[in-house]
C-alpha cells in the first residue's frame, strides 16, 4: 500500500501536476477560478498582449496552466531564501 502511494506521488511530481514550472513569479486575481493561492508563474503571452498562459494552483493543490486575461496577472516580487 506505501509503494503504491509512493508511486502515485512520483507519478503527479513527474508529470508537473505538484510542483510549478519555471517561470516569470505572478499574482492572479481570485476570479479567475477556483484557486488555492494566487501565487503562480507566468509562462507566455499572447501576440496581441491581450492573454497571459499562466500556471497556478487549484483547491486540490494541482497545479492548473490556463489562459487568462492579463489585466488580472501582476508582478510580485520573487520570495527570497
Amino acid at each position: 500500500m506505501i509503494r503504491l502511494i509512493a508511486v502515485i506521488l512520483v507519478s503527479l511530481w513527474m508529470g508537473g501536476c505538484l510542483l510549478l514550472p519555471k517561470g516569470t513569479p505572478v499574482f492572479v486575481d481570485a476570479r479567475h477560478g477556483k484557486l488555492w493561492s494566487g501565487h503562480g508563474v507566468l509562462l507566455e503571452v499572447s501576440e496581441d498582449r491581450a492573454y497571459c498562459r499562466v500556471a497556478v494552483r487549484n483547491r486540490a493543490l494541482v497545479v492548473e496552466k490556463r489562459w487568462v486575461d492579463c489585466k488580472a496577472v501582476h508582478r510580485r516580487a520573487p520570495k527570497r531564501l
